[in-house]
């Protein structure tokens, strides 16, 4: 296979991994590996300019294991940033604008390099892609132009990366805001909607569940009670056990929070965030509500959420009871397990407590 068959392929590979991978650090270290091995360099380094510093550190560097942080006008990585310009350097100890101290700090030597810009969809440098050590000779043109094209695939990624990180933030903002919206209606609850989505976590990864479905429980954990938004005080405060009729009020809660968390355009990988929370009081044997599902017709989350949600519940402090020992709020749970409850989220729970030490 010729040298433009194996960067061809190269390319291709990059693209795919920029369509499947989200996770930043994962996708820049394969394109930096991809890059060394393509071009025969030693090693690659993906640089980011922190505008506030006013430096370059690496975000991605091949054979360190720390971060490297340089002034962003020194070295040939400052010197790219700002001309924009691609730098094909055959000997480092023959240009004055390389910067050895990196070099005398690793204990590595540089040789030669290629550097080049990496730009975001204004056209502004954002970072610097870096190889060196080219094995059998210097940097050719050639290997310019590939470095070239994977920077500008990093550019975007990156990009879009840190949008969609920033839009992410921002939600679990809104999440965890409308969460503490209702708990500080009653001090005495506050805390059970964190409480229920960190137990709604641990059972989720002691099932083996993906990343992704975890934090989608937890997300529909965390908003389970947001219904309760429309619950009178005289009914959400009542320091007596409720009678018939306020029972009745407050399992209205639950289709109030679908209707609610329905109406928010969530993600493709949170889509199932509002059933996962309307079903948190449904039960296995169909005795639960709002509508009565049973067995397998109850989503993985929903059933998690609800052992989650029953244990918060039992031990902690409500105004018509005491907190119940975690040892005896399980053994509740388990007398349940196969008819209200998920006998393997039970034992889920089990092992998560036990990992945690709270039993």
């Amino acid at each position: 296979m010729d040298d433009g068959s194996v960067r061809l392929e190269s390319l291709l590979k990059i693209l795919k991994a920029i369509s499947r991978v989200r996770d930043l650090n994962t996708l820049l270290a394969l394109l930096a590996s991809e890059t060394s091995a393509c071009l025969g360099a030693e090693r690659s380094t993906v640089f980011i300019y922190d505008r506030a510093r006013n430096e370059l550190w690496s975000i991605i560097a091949e054979g360190m294991d720390r971060q490297i942080r340089i002034d962003a006008t020194s070295g040939l990585a400052g010197h790219v940033l700002g001309t924009g310009s691609t730098l094909i350097t055959g000997d480092v100890s023959r240009d004055g604008r390389f910067d050895p101290s990196v070099d005398r700090s690793t204990g590595f030597t540089t040789r030669n390099a290629l550097t080049v810009p990496i730009r975001n969809t204004r056209g502004e440098v954002t970072g610097v892609f870096q190889a060196v050590n080219k094995s059998g000779g210097g940097f050719s043109m050639e290997d310019a132009d590939f470095l070239e094209a994977v920077a500008a695939e990093a550019g975007v990624t990156i990009e879009n990366v840190s949008l969609y990180e920033h839009r992410r933030s921002m939600l679990e903002s809104l999440i965890k805001a409308l969460a503490e919206s209702i708990e500080a209606r009653d001090p005495l609850t506050a805390g059970h909607s964190e409480n229920v989505m960190k137990y709604a976590g641990g059972i989720s990864r002691h099932l083996g569940l993906s990343a992704t479905l975890t934090r989608e429980i937890e997300y529909a954990a965390l908003l389970h009670d947001y219904g309760k938004i429309g619950v009178p005080d005289a009914v959400l405060r009542k320091p007596d056990p409720l009678d018939e009729n306020e029972i009745g009020v407050m399992r209205s809660h639950v289709e109030r929070t679908g209707r609610i968390l329905s109406s928010i355009d969530f993600e493709e990988d949170l889509e199932s965030v509002p059933q996962f929370a309307v079903e948190h009081h449904e039960r296995l044997d169909g005795s639960g509500y709002p509508a009565g599902v049973s067995g397998d017709a109850i989503s993985i989350g929903g059933r998690i959420i609800a052992v989650a949600d029953v244990f918060e519940a039992l031990t902690a402090k409500r105004h018509y009871r005491d907190p119940m020992d975690p040892r005896e709020a399980l053994g509740t749970i388990r007398a349940a397990a196969g008819t209200a409850f998920d006998a393997e989220v039970v034992d889920a729970l089990q092992s998560y407590l036990e990992a945690e030490r709270v039993i």
